[in-house]
């Protein structure tokens, strides 16, 4: 078949099961190149048919019914090629043992939904559009004039009167209003900072609070997609609407997560792996000082903060720990000295002996880095733990930024792409576990390294001790996989 999810929900909604399916074309497609934005059958048969559409439909044909056995043939016809390549590769692992049996628990996901609180999103986007109203008057007293605050060019101007001199341009030649630029400006000047608070609301209240509503459908279920095969990384793509986005830290994206409700006598429950890319960072690049944090199950945060900042009492150490885990997890995206001034709040000279500390605390995670950009350079490509694959075409460009930012995500290819694979298979193994034991918990979303489920009243405690099991049993690494249950009547109280 070609495109799995979408065929197991077509086909049940007519009672139809699928089993059996050995190969899907979309993922072996993607597998092979992850980087390539199409995997249409179409554009398959192009490259490796050297076929395309016949104009003329035959007669007894209707013009779909055509396109559908010519897509039919070229399916038959790929299936041998795509599966060799697969082979060759070492990516039958991932294709056959992730991807293909992952794609109808997708589709259930997609089919279950999420149940929303209409009412709650409709006062929240009240809220924030007085939260708006009073921030925009304030920008307006402060600027001395009224403009769009939503046009970069309006920014610009406001701040040339006001001799707010941003120090870059943009294509065009006009003033930089870009987040980063007012991130910066905020530290001297309050209206910078302003509007930053008045983008993101303008957007939480858009994208969220005003558009989840219009998504609900008859059922009072939010039916969102998620497509397999459009991060380059393995990651599940969160679409119609993104539920990735939502800020998870902050009170007003805790506020739309609230929103997010089980039915009636159910409860949801969330599972969260604990830090999964940074225990992931420790199995690959076996740092002993990092090894030795999580086999002793030590807080890593804190410890960086002693071995990195020097944090000595406990007061120091709450707020160098907050700097440390910037720091940790910023370290698993190669962060350089520029990017880590900017989230931490320090000058970039200070944010670089920070960085140069850190890799002379955790040694494997320095050699590590040092390591992959030439192995990506050597073969093209860096692997998962489980062989998924990524290729970097511009590793060798003569472009000094185009090749930095290479090198960054194939130091970070291997962390994000096992996560992917580790997640996948966990939802593999609870799905089965789940159905093994003829519970009606269903699983509901997936969000970063997050597993949503439903669940009724009476199955919460069972279903949760399946979950957590299953999910630090999806892969063995030299240090353990913790997951971290919750259980509320919304999700953020399942947190």
């Amino acid at each position: 078949t070609h495109y799995y999810k979408s065929k197991v929900a077509v086909l049940r909604t007519m009672g139809i099961e699928i089993v059996g399916i050995k190969d899907d074309l979309m993922m072996a497609s993607y597998l092979l190149d992850s980087s390539r934005p199409h995997h249409e059958v179409e554009f398959l048969a192009q490259h490796n048919l050297n076929a395309y559409p016949h104009g003329d439909v035959p007669h007894g044909f209707t013009d779909s019914g055509w396109k559908a056995a010519i897509r039919a043939d070229w399916t038959q016809q790929l299936t041998p090629i795509l599966r060799k390549k697969i082979v060759a590769d070492g990516l039958t692992k991932v294709y056959e043992e992730i991807e293909i049996p992952v794609a109808p628990i997708i589709a259930d996901i997609e089919m279950a939904g999420m149940k929303v609180d209409a009412e709650a999103l409709h006062t929240f986007s009240g809220f924030i559009s007085d939260e708006l109203a009073t921030l925009q008057t304030e920008i307006y007293e402060i600027a001395g004039r009224e403009f769009n605050i939503g046009s970069p060019k309006q920014v610009g101007e406001v701040f040339a009167e006001l001799n707010i001199a941003t120090g870059k341009k943009t294509a065009t030649g006009q003033i930089s209003t870009s987040k980063d630029v007012l991130a910066e400006l905020a530290v001297d000047f309050e209206i910078a900072q302003m509007i930053i608070d008045y983008r993101e609301l303008d957007k939480l209240k858009a994208t969220y609070a005003d558009s989840l509503p219009k998504m609900i459908n008859t059922d009072g279920r939010i039916h969102g997609v998620l497509s397999q095969a459009v991060a380059v990384t393995g990651r599940l793509s969160s679409t119609e609407p993104n539920l990735q986005n939502i800020p998870v830290r902050t009170e007003l994206g805790q506020r739309i997560r609230r929103a997010f409700i089980p039915e009636k006598g159910c409860k949801l429950i969330s599972a969260d792996y604990s830090q999964l890319e940074l225990r992931i960072l420790a199995h690959i690049t076996k740092d002993p000082v990092m090894l030795e944090a999580y086999l002793n199950n030590e807080d890593i945060h804190a410890k960086t903060a002693r071995l990195v900042f020097g944090a000595t009492d406990e007061k120091d150490l709450k707020e160098k720990r907050r700097l440390a885990k910037i720091v940790n997890f910023g370290i698993a995206y190669a962060v350089e000295a520029f990017g880590l001034s900017q989230r931490v709040g320090i000058s970039r000279a200070e944010a670089r002996k920070v960085i140069d500390d850190y890799f002379a605390t955790y040694k494997g995670i320095r050699a590590y880095m040092d390591r992959i950009p030439e192995e990506a350079r050597e073969k093209g490509y860096i692997e998962s733990l489980f062989g998924r694959r990524r290729y970097f075409p511009g590793i060798r460009d003569r472009n000094f930024s185009v090749r930095s930012r290479a090198e960054r995500e194939a130091i970070n290819m291997p962390i994000q792409g096992t996560a992917s694979d580790i997640v996948k298979i966990a939802m593999i193994r609870v799905f089965n576990a789940l159905n093994k034991e003829g519970l009606e918990t269903r699983m509901i979303m997936q969000v970063h390294d997050e597993l949503l489920f439903e669940a009724p009243n009476a199955e919460v405690e069972k279903a949760s001790e399946i979950i957590k099991r299953e999910m630090e049993l999806a892969a063995v690494l030299d240090v353990p996989l913790i997951a971290e249950i919750g259980a509320g009547d919304n999700w953020m109280n399942a947190k």
